[in-house]
């Protein structure tokens, strides 16, 4: 396998780059031929992986976060060439969904386990034993075992995603949280800025159409999913499947803090698809318009704001995902 592995230093909230060699050594051992890019300044990702297309790769392995993968996944879009994902950002949402060993950002020894690894990188130190490092080297083992497959990708305004566009809330809070903040938080950036948030979790008149049937309602947030998990852990897109060629549409009514946290605790314990103020489709286009301009983030990256056109591309990137996925991510033929 010829491959391109396109490495972003500022993700995450530790340094790995002795890691990152050894997941390329690795590789190498089996037979792959691999080149190393770096990115230095967002969106570099998108041009690294059209360059390593042009040279003829088999695969580009996006090392980072879920704003690599996606940058990455830009590239990748009808061309045939494999995406792999070696997870070192702040939540890994793609990967925890696909089953490709990455930290959970919620695991109480997370936070232990990256300090561990950011004190041997800080004093050139190798522990004789890093759970950090294991885990990566399991990922890469799914690399090297692991099947392809063709998955869908959400396309909006000319930008592709692979998981999920928020429209609303959510956006908000993927834009007014700092690189420092989520450097020096992680996940529990997202938390904080949620809570203070959902004191001002208000509702904005939207018309939305799905495939043609228009809706006008209010809401704080609205979600667009390709697949199940949001943030890694919150099973918004309960019913998504990446090769179904529809989106899922999970729309958030009420406002109020104390409709915020009813309906936060709902999504945690998997009761949100029976709350008559949370509604769900799925479709192949869907557009929206609202009476203020309300933000856009794709794969956890703010975008750009509503009206928006979001529609699917189906199987659209091929992905290299671990042998034993979960059944209910894939729709079977008939």
């Amino acid at each position: 396998m010829l491959a391109e592995l396109i490495f972003n230093p500022s993700s995450g909230q530790v340094g790995v780059r002795r890691e990152v060699k050894e997941v390329i050594s690795f590789l190498e051992k089996h037979g792959w031929g691999v080149g190393l890019s770096e990115t230095t300044e967002p969106l570099e990702a998108t041009l690294l992986t059209r360059r390593a297309v042009e040279k003829g790769v088999e695969a580009v392995i996006a090392a980072g976060g879920d704003g690599t993968v996606n940058e990455v996944a830009n590239g990748l879009v009808n061309t045939g060439v494999a995406l792999g994902v070696l997870p070192l950002g702040t939540t890994n949402s793609w990967a925890l969904q696909m089953g490709i060993p990455a930290l959970n950002p919620m695991h109480p020894g997370t936070a232990v386990t990256k300090f561990l690894t950011g004190m041997e990188e800080r004093f050139d130190y190798t522990l004789p034993a890093s759970h950090y490092r294991k885990v990566l080297q399991d990922a890469a083992q799914v690399l090297v075992d692991g099947l392809t497959v063709s998955v869908d990708v959400g396309e909006i305004s000319g930008r592709y995603f692979l998981m999920w566009a928020g429209i609303g809330l959510d956006a908000a809070i993927t834009e007014s949280i700092s690189a420092r903040e989520k450097k020096a938080l992680g996940s529990w950036a997202y938390v904080f800025k949620a809570i203070g948030s959902g004191l001002r979790y208000d509702e904005t008149g939207v018309q939305i159409s799905i495939d043609g049937t228009v809706k006008k309602i209010s809401t704080p947030l609205i979600v667009v999913s390709n697949i199940q998990l949001y943030g890694g852990v919150l099973a918004i897109g309960a019913r998504a499947r990446v090769n179904d060629g529809k989106l899922d549409v999970c729309i958030f009514k009420g406002s109020g803090f104390f409709t915020f946290v009813d309906q936060a605790l709902k999504v945690l314990s998997h009761r949100h698809m029976q709350d008559p103020k949370v509604d769900y489709y799925q479709g192949a286009e869907i557009s929206v318009e609202s009476n203020k301009p309300l933000p856009v983030h794709v794969d956890g990256d703010y975008f750009t704001r509503t009206p928006v056109l979001i529609r699917t591309l189906p199987s659209a990137i091929r992905v290299i995902v671990p042998g034993n996925l979960p059944g209910n991510l894939f729709q079977t033929a008939a």
